[in-house]
């Protein structure tokens, strides 16, 4: 249910009037040329895309500097469930971002300070006083693996009652109980821990769920019509029409898991994971982030860049003149990628139904990131 690309090669809330104005960080006075984005070859990247990923479907979307938005789908949800741009998908560690977005928010009007200890919100955490925010957005906290791959202990936890709704603080006993990996701020090491404390110190300051914090500051105002919390709203979670492979059991034969039973999945790994969007939706949303004002100032942006993104260049196989950020993300069922190109003022989203965990888990939307990037800058 998280996600890190490994490619060895290759307390008060703000409403929605009080964001950042919307202005384009690459705004100029010219109107900005027609991008031609020829749709076959789309599609065969689509196509591709849906062969490397050995999945029943995949999809890609992508959002031009002139602002128009293009898509392609290739094969199918599962056998006689359809699939187009629209479809609804989970987006794995991409919901790190939302968390990220609102904890930079919340720092931009005074609520929380990036020097914050954990322990200042979250009493005798294990090293809380060591451990800052900073540190948790950056993976720097030391913390060892929770939720990472959907490995072998939470899938236990998980399969044992499919049905079961984890509590926030029951996680946080859970994360409680891992054993450090690292003394806070030594090294870099991702794992989903630090966005489940994360999310507990928002929720603290702001006497809010990070469901209704995604709505009233991200959802709501950039009008994501078909984005939805998982975790906070396990109703329209459980609704949601989604399909996708998984090897449940480790024995190497994955299956459709979409007629389970969403609540501990998406209960027992919140915030690091959870988040149901459509390509449409990410793509908004990514622009947005990256290329705009609306959702963060500046210099909360250019720090959430640094600390929490988990893409650059090179990570998508792409040539140093494109100056990438984003996030993957991997569930059981999906992978999903979300790029911004600052080089070309580019936003391209990208899933398909199947994931395989370990190393290269993303390498099929990384091909496809890279490949409809590429298409923009010839």
């Amino acid at each position: 249910m998280a996600t890190i690309i490994m490619i060895p090669l290759l307390a008060t809330a703000c409403s929605a009037s009080t964001l950042p104005k919307r202005t384009n960080r690459l705004a100029t006075t010219t109107t900005p040329r027609t991008i031609m984005i020829p749709q076959t070859k789309l599609d065969t990247i689509a196509s591709r895309y849906r062969a490397w990923c050995k999945s029943p479907g995949a999809a890609i979307g992508l959002r031009t500097s002139d602002g128009r938005t293009h898509f392609a789908t290739s094969g199918r949800l599962a056998p006689g469930i359809g699939l187009d741009s629209d479809s609804q998908f989970l987006a794995g560690s991409i919901t790190k971002l939302f968390v990220a977005t609102t904890a930079y928010q919340l720092v931009a009007t005074h609520s929380l300070a990036l020097g914050d200890t954990v322990s200042r919100y979250i009493t005798a955490w294990p090293r809380g006083q060591q451990i800052t925010v900073e540190m948790l957005l950056g993976h720097r906290s030391g913390m060892g693996d929770f939720g990472n791959d959907f490995g072998p202990e939470l899938r236990a936890l998980v399969l044992a009652n499919l049905a079961r709704d984890f509590s926030y603080q029951e996680v946080l006993d859970l994360v409680r109980a891992v054993p450090p990996v690292a003394r806070p701020g030594a090294e870099y090491h991702y794992t989903n821990a630090n966005y489940i404390v994360l999310g507990a110190i928002l929720q603290r300051i702001t006497h809010k769920s990070l469901g209704q914090l995604f709505d009233e500051r991200i959802i709501t105002p950039l009008r994501l019509r078909r984005t939805v919390y998982g975790p906070d709203n396990l109703k329209a979670a459980n609704e949601v029409v989604f399909h996708g492979l998984f090897d449940i059991t480790g024995n190497g034969a994955p299956v459709d898991i979409g007629t389970f039973p969403r609540n501990a999945a998406l209960t027992a790994d919140p915030a690091g994971a959870g988040l149901f969007s459509t390509l449409p939706d990410l793509l908004t949303f990514g622009h947005a982030l990256f290329a705009t004002n609306s959702l963060l100032p500046a210099s909360q942006r250019t720090s959430l860049e640094a600390a929490v993104s988990t893409l650059r260049a090179k990570d998508l196989l792409l040539d140093p003149h494109f100056v990438i950020h984003g996030h993957g993300g991997a569930s059981p069922g999906a992978q999903a990628i979300l790029a911004y190109d600052a080089t070309h003022d580019t936003t391209v989203a990208a899933w398909c139904n199947r994931l395989d965990p370990g190393p290269y888990e993303l390498l099929a939307s990384v091909r496809a990131a890279n490949e409809t990037l590429t298409l923009t800058s010839s």
